[in-house]
């Protein structure tokens, strides 16, 4: 059986880095989905995706009609009640928030609440260096971990907005790697 990973979108620049990621579990013979943020899809479509896993990608809590599959009259359970390994990326300074004190307010952040107990969580931090020096970002994150959730990065390096520092999103093949190793 495949192993079944579900990528969570959220709105940052590094979103594009994230077509790179599912291609690569796709090829390594995952079963990929991807729920994103409104957020997220300003940076990449979700056709993107679709065409990439060749399934539908979620982007509300809200189904879109009231029939169908689980995950057209439950998005906010299904896929992530099946999933192996939940991977939120880019991670940014707002979901790493929402996700380190149960907000359920979007797809990805409620995806989170509806996964089963030995599910992988990852999250991958990207944003600005300013906003990751911050008290409150570094606690959030500190709690990430303390509940049982797995960093990758940030590395430091240029960031989009042109500065350098902590920040930057690890590599895509960095982030696969570390995704396979937790599931296989």
């Amino acid at each position: 059986m495949k192993p079944k990973v579900l990528i969570g979108i959220t709105g940052g620049i590094a979103a594009y880095k994230t077509a790179d990621i599912v291609s690569q579990l796709v090829q390594a013979n995952c079963e990929v989905r991807v729920v994103m943020t409104e957020a997220a899809t300003r940076f990449v479509a979700p056709l993107t995706f679709a065409a990439l896993t060749q399934q539908k990608v979620l982007t509300s809590i809200f189904p879109d009609s009231s029939s169908g599959g689980m995950d057209v009259i439950y998005p906010h359970l299904y896929p992530a009640s099946e999933a192996d390994a939940f991977v939120v990326v880019p991670a940014t300074a707002d979901a790493i928030a929402k996700l380190a004190h149960g907000f359920g307010d979007d797809i990805v952040c409620c995806s989170a609440l509806s996964l089963k107990a030995d599910c992988k969580r990852i999250y991958c931090p990207a944003m600005n260096a300013q906003m990751w020096a911050q008290e409150v970002v570094t606690d959030n994150a500190k709690r990430l971990l303390h509940l049982g959730w797995h960093q990758i990065g940030p590395e430091k390096g240029r960031l989009a907005c042109g500065t350098h520092g902590y920040g930057r999103m690890s590599a895509p093949t960095v982030i696969t790697q570390v995704i396979l190793n937790s599931i296989l």
